[in-house]
């Protein structure tokens, strides 16, 4: 199996799986056949008409109608790495087959769904992939963990020690009153906490509110918004909502939204449609000082076992802003506020011209993969683009 394929969970909707409507979450089962079929990991997150997420811990505030049921507004999981072929004789419970293939279908591998008429699958949370610590607000995934303080996380840990993160960084400049006044924002400003999470074996989601003070008593609506973790890879939005257009107000807008890292030193950063890495040594060199001309779609991180691999999308409503790459690799400039001085790397993206931006709702959302440093980030990207095609067939 392609490692970049391995590493993808899908998710099926329920609303064509109408012949398992009304069947227990718990009986919800997954199969993969090869020369037997046999019970395969799974998950079953419910969600309501709003698309509010049905959570385990915390404050659960959705309208699911039938909870602890299956209905049209869930999904059901499965990671491909589990999935296999299709089956001369399904599985004699199995209602639905399923067909996973990439656009070419130079990839295709089957999943069969259905209810289970005996005990509820106590093996559908063995050994789970996904893990959290509500207390702590931390997430544990295949080969690293996530912390949270408020909106955003603190906490990036390696072999269940080492934390390798500062912070994520938003940082925030522009003009007020007819260009009068100055004005700084940071991450500081922008305000959250965490509703509860919904943990599963494959996906762990944690709910979350934000807002961000912009000063003078000015504050965006309150934002709701969910990150999803999952064994290899994870999505964390940071949105807020305008109630006018970005430069009502302020105009020379400039944001910067970046990871600031403690100390990848021996580290390189890997950048598309370029041979050379970047060697991270806590020295800003001028040819890395030049990167800030570039727009990439992704930029890498390759450690000795791990690298990471980070996708930095906006939603439409931000099209017309300008974005260009940000990289400092300095262990003694201060840039505060930061838990230790320097940034080592700090990386991410700026983004200047924000006058077509109108009021409503808008988002930077930053998808990160942990994978093998044996795995070619181009690799990982390319099958990004072709998303996996599902299809869901009855069995007769």
């Amino acid at each position: 199996m392609p490692p970049e394929r391995a590493l993808e969970v899908i998710s099926v909707s329920a609303e064509e799986l109408s012949g398992l409507w009304g069947c227990s979450v718990d009986r919800v089962a997954a199969w993969s056949c090869d020369r037997r079929c046999v019970l395969i990991l799974s998950q079953v997150d419910e969600r309501d008409r709003m698309g509010r997420w049905a959570l385990d811990f915390g404050t659960d505030d959705s309208e699911e109608e039938q909870r602890g049921s299956l209905d049209q507004t869930d999904w059901v999981l499965a990671q491909v790495t589990d999935l296999g072929q299709p089956a001369p004789v399904p599985p004699s419970e199995a209602a639905y087959a399923v067909r996973v293939s990439d656009p070419s279908a130079t990839f295709v591998r089957w999943l069969y769904l259905g209810c289970r008429s005996g005990a509820p699958i106590a093996g559908a949370q063995r050994d789970p992939r996904v893990s959290v610590e509500p207390q702590l607000d931390l997430v544990r995934m295949r080969r690293i963990s996530v912390g949270f303080s408020g909106a955003f996380p603190d906490r990036l840990l390696l072999n269940g020690e080492q934390n390798l993160l500062d912070r994520l960084k938003l940082r925030a400049e522009a003009r007020f009153l007819f260009g009068l006044l100055g004005v700084r924002r940071d991450e500081s400003h922008l305000q959250g906490r965490v509703l509860g999470w919904r943990i599963g074996p494959l996906r762990a989601i944690r709910a979350q509110e934000q807002w961000v003070y912009l000063g003078w008593g000015i504050r965006t609506p309150v934002f709701r918004s969910y990150a999803m973790f999952y064994p290899d890879y994870l999505d964390i939005p940071v949105s807020l909502r305008l109630r006018f257009p970005a430069t009502h107000f302020f105009s020379a807008i400039r944001i910067q939204g970046y990871v600031d890292f403690r100390d990848l030193r021996g580290w390189s950063l890997l950048l598309p449609d370029d041979p050379v890495a970047y060697f991270i040594d806590g020295r800003t060199t001028p040819q890395e000082k030049a990167l800030a001309v570039r727009n990439p779609q992704w930029f890498a991180l390759r450690g000795p076992d791990l690298t990471f691999v980070q996708y930095f999308g906006l939603s439409p409503s931000l099209h017309s802003v300008t974005r260009r790459f940000l990289y400092r690799d300095d262990i003694r400039a201060a840039f505060p506020p930061e838990a230790v001085p320097g940034e080592v790397p700090g990386v991410g993206y700026e983004l200047t011209h924000w006058q077509g931006v109108g009021s409503g709702v808008h988002s930077l959302h930053a998808t990160s993969f942990v994978v093998p440093s044996t795995l070619p980030p181009e690799q990982l990207i390319a099958a990004q683009r072709q998303p996996l095609t599902i299809q869901v067939q009855p069995l007769q």
